[in-house]
């Protein structure tokens, strides 16, 4: 009995000393693993010259060559843009007012916001390094903007769409008077934070979305591929407007019609149709100046001086039927959208 009880000592000591070479070896591989990939960041960061701890309005830098020529090849002659003291003021107020994890994950992935007079679009997050895993972004600007609040810039967005000739209608949007570039840094930051933690698959028009993607509760029922709506939404109003792949300017006559297809879907704005990447800045964006900073969004249709059409895209179920998703982006931590989201 005294031998059988010292073999079974042996072999549990044996036994264990195995389990804890096992985990110190674990351990050793996830530690190597972390300090290779902190190297990798490391190397990113020394690459491109961006300093994590650097103030972002240290960040205003000339807009990059790539980014020009491809407005250039298009035939557009865009200019760098100087700001100004008081421009540059404004940006960094814009900056602060983001949500802290806009700001966090800004800091360890911005590389630089550039400024462009003539610039055809409003702004565009481009980028840097496309092949690494951990990525930097540039956001480049439309500059006449920071001279601009953000219902006269939001007004004169949602005019385009439309042709007023011969009609007594026009379209106005109510959000409020913050500057401009405020929700522009909003939208665009949402972009950054996006590709960064890898919150929705990349965009590429025809790409069928994963399995694991269409459980993304974001995106789940409301896209069958990155710029393709769930068959629920697939009606030809809003498939025909400016920002869908084949739309065109309508006719203001047919405004009131849009804002009701639209207000029977989970979009937050006709722009956030254009691909499931714009819908959730759109939709977040959104969801930050009407419920964080307790502001208004109304897109309305006046008849001459009198409103004959409101949409308020969360007054319907369908508008607040992601809000819960939304609490990722104002948690402590960040693990992507869950199923309970």
């Amino acid at each position: 009995m005294q031998r059988q009880n010292f073999l079974r000592l042996i072999i549990s000591s044996t036994l264990l000393s195995i389990s804890l070479m096992s985990f110190c070896f674990n351990s050793m591989a996830q530690t190597t693993s972390k300090i290779d990939s902190s190297r990798q960041v490391t190397q990113i960061l020394h690459t491109y010259g961006l300093n994590p701890a650097s103030p972002f309005i240290s960040r205003i830098r000339e807009t990059p060559a790539s980014v020009v020529k491809m407005f250039t090849d298009a035939g557009m002659s865009p200019r760098n843009h100087e700001l100004t003291a008081e421009e540059r003021l404004t940006v960094e107020k814009a900056f602060a007012a983001l949500p802290p994890l806009h700001q966090r994950i800004l800091k360890e992935h911005l590389r630089s916001i550039n400024f462009l007079d003539n610039m055809p679009n409003t702004a565009l997050t481009s980028t840097v390094n496309g092949k690494d895993s951990y990525r930097l972004y540039d956001i480049t600007v439309r500059a006449e903007i920071l001279h601009q609040n953000v219902s006269d810039w939001l007004t004169e967005k949602e005019r385009n769409c439309y042709k007023t000739q011969g009609s007594s209608l026009s379209i106005s949007v109510e959000a409020g008077t913050l500057d401009a570039i405020v929700y522009v840094l909003m939208h665009e930051g949402t972009h950054v934070v996006d590709g960064a933690l890898g919150l929705l698959p990349v965009n590429e028009p025809g790409r069928k979305l994963s399995e694991s993607s269409t459980a993304n509760p974001f995106i789940s029922g409301v896209w069958s591929e990155p710029t393709l709506f769930a068959p629920p939404y697939r009606n030809t109003m809003l498939d025909s407007t400016r920002f869908r792949q084949g739309g065109k300017v309508l006719s203001i006559n047919q405004a009131e019609a849009v804002y009701e297809s639209l207000g029977k879907t989970p979009f937050a704005s006709l722009y956030g149709t254009s691909s499931q990447h714009e819908d959730l800045a759109e939709y977040l964006t959104i969801y930050h100046f009407t419920q964080k900073l307790k502001l208004p969004f109304r897109v309305i249709i006046h008849n001459k001086e009198k409103e004959v059409f409101v949409y308020e895209p969360f007054k319907s179920k369908q508008g607040r039927s992601r809000i819960k998703c939304m609490k990722l982006f104002y948690a402590h931590s960040e693990h992507g959208f869950s199923a309970d989201s």
